[in-house]
């Protein structure tokens, strides 16, 4: 693994084991943090060169959390050593970086698979079984809504690289694909980001997302509600799924808190556990890879759409 900030300790080292994975190195640029990571941890070497620790040590993959600007270089070096690779989204700093990314991982059939973490929590894996379904009809609206309180710290394309473009990705995920995408954006010292966009899915339902810095920390976060014919599905702050078909009652699903097992963690239920055993399937199983830089790519370029029509390069 490298990488040690808060992220990679507080949402990766402690889910490893939990997804199946043996933890046999760490690497961080400071000594320290790199061996602090591998005792609490369990990891039998600790590096502060990422190019020493691909060639001395054996390895399966390697899981990459670090800033954005530092993901090329790595996941290169990865590539070159012919190791399977796992990092956190955006994967890249920029589309056309993750395009080319992904053009070079083909050319050497080694797979990276990005961390969307969305896309494999449960209650938005059942609204995509119930979508997939015939009883739900084509699609005709959707909205997806990510608010945060303030306080998150640098400019808009850092937060809507950082936090909204789960949604953007979610929406790509659920849907198919998002066009036309357009936008409104305020912005306040004293309030901080705003952001209204509207689009096409690729079925040309009408699509809107509700992006702010204007909330609170302490309240619900996240809302997906889509709409058929005479359907709809919503996914309430990540956890609770509510389809309501035409005629009711509507169907609720929401983890047993009560009850300590993974499937009712936060680990499990954010999906940081599930995108860790997808990475392990695709490495040593050669399962199909759900979300590829490729994939990546699409969702940063549409992130950088929102960036442009706010001004922002």
């Amino acid at each position: 693994m490298i990488g040690t900030g808060r992220h990679a300790v507080d949402n990766i080292y402690p889910n490893l084991r939990g997804a199946g994975l043996e933890l046999i190195a760490t690497c961080a640029r400071t000594k320290s943090h790199a061996k602090r990571a591998a005792e609490n941890w369990g990891a039998r070497y600790y590096f502060t060169d990422a190019s020493r620790m691909l060639s001395s040590t054996e390895l399966d993959g390697v899981v990459i959390c670090v800033p954005v600007r530092e993901y090329a270089e790595l996941v290169r070096a990865c590539l070159a050593a012919r190791l399977p690779v796992f990092c956190e989204k955006p994967g890249a700093s920029s589309a056309s970086e993750a395009r080319e990314i992904a053009k070079s991982a083909t050319e050497v059939s080694v797979p990276i698979v990005v961390g969307y973490m969305k896309r494999f929590a449960p209650a938005y894996r059942r609204t995509l079984q119930v979508l997939k379904s015939d009883l739900f009809g084509p699609v005709t609206m959707a909205s997806f809504t990510f608010v945060i309180g303030p306080g998150f710290g640098g400019d808009l394309r850092r937060y809507l690289i950082d936090n909204p473009v789960h949604m953007l990705d979610l929406a790509r995920f659920l849907l198919g694909g998002i066009t036309d995408l357009r936008a409104e954006f305020r912005e306040s010292d004293e309030c901080g980001h705003a952001l209204v966009a509207t689009a096409h899915s690729l079925s040309d339902a009408v699509c809107s997302f509700n992006f702010s810095t204007t909330g609170s920390w302490r309240h619900r976060n996240e809302v997906v509600e889509i709409y058929g014919r005479g359907t709809a599905i919503a996914v309430d702050n990540v956890a609770t799924s509510i389809y309501r078909p035409s005629e009711p009652p509507a169907q609720v699903w929401h983890p047993n808190f009560t009850v300590p097992e993974p499937q009712n963690s936060t680990a499990v239920l954010m999906g940081f556990v599930p995108e860790l055993v997808h990475f392990r399937e695709v490495a040593m199983e050669g399962k199909v890879n759900q979300s590829d830089m490729t994939s990546a790519a699409v969702t940063l370029e549409l992130a950088e759409q929102l960036c442009a029509f706010a001004g922002v390069l």
